[in-house]
């Protein structure tokens, strides 16, 4: 882990220090060799006003850069670059650091590639060979991850699919007890209805019995 740290961290410095007669050339590479990389931004900056078309200040801004973790900005500069050189040691120089700047923003696929181009340019780079291993480990592990995620996320669908069709059970089950209730009540009414009913007419029955019966005794004169 320490070669490789050291691998990411000081190549970028083996080219940024190109002569150039450009004031603020200089004067950024003074400044970023003493580690002042914000300072040294800014003097590139001026430098690429006065020189737009500087190959050694826009990669040298992109080193700076990079050194302040602004690897999306860094790698933009360091894209362009390579599409404007033509020769193959400066494009394999941007092709790594490019994938170093990719290394560090975590887009290891897109990192690995910049690796493989740099080597087909500078087959017997080893620290280019080393990092490009790095990034491909790394590139694993970040898939597992991602199939560890979607098949915790197809988990939890799953889990949450059961869980509705527990929650559809349990509701048509109490509605059928509500039902089964409703019903039970509605034949109890009736029941009693018909008791009262049933009531009634033994009341009416009795009575007419009793009027019956005092007129069957009644004397005949």
């Amino acid at each position: 882990m320490k070669k490789l740290i050291l691998f990411l961290l000081l190549f970028p410095v083996l080219a940024a220090f190109s002569q150039q007669d450009g004031g603020h050339l200089r004067k950024g590479n003074e400044l970023y060799k003493k580690g002042k990389f914000n300072e040294a931004e800014i003097e590139y900056r001026k430098g690429l006003e006065k020189k737009p078309d500087s190959y050694v200040g826009k990669y040298n801004l992109s080193n700076a850069l990079y050194k302040q973790k602004k690897y999306k900005e860094s790698s933009v500069i360091m894209d362009s670059l390579i599409q404007k050189s033509k020769d193959p040691n400066q494009q394999a120089s941007a092709y790594h650091n490019l994938g170093n700047s990719l290394l560090q923003d975590k887009a290891y696929a897109e990192s690995a590639e910049a690796y493989k181009k740099a080597l087909k340019l500078k087959p017997d780079a080893e620290d280019t060979r080393y990092n490009l291993s790095y990034a491909l480990k790394k590139l694993q592990q970040q898939q597992q991850q991602q199939q560890q995620k979607q098949q915790q996320k197809n988990q939890n669908k799953d889990q949450d699919k059961k869980d509705q069709q527990k929650q559809q059970q349990k509701d048509q089950q109490q509605k059928e007890e509500k039902k089964q209730n409703l019903n039970q009540e509605d034949a109890e009414r009736m029941l009693d209805a018909l008791n009262r009913d049933e009531k009634e007419l033994r009341k009416k029955t009795d009575k007419k019995a009793t009027k019956a019966g005092q007129a069957a005794t009644g004397k005949d004169w």
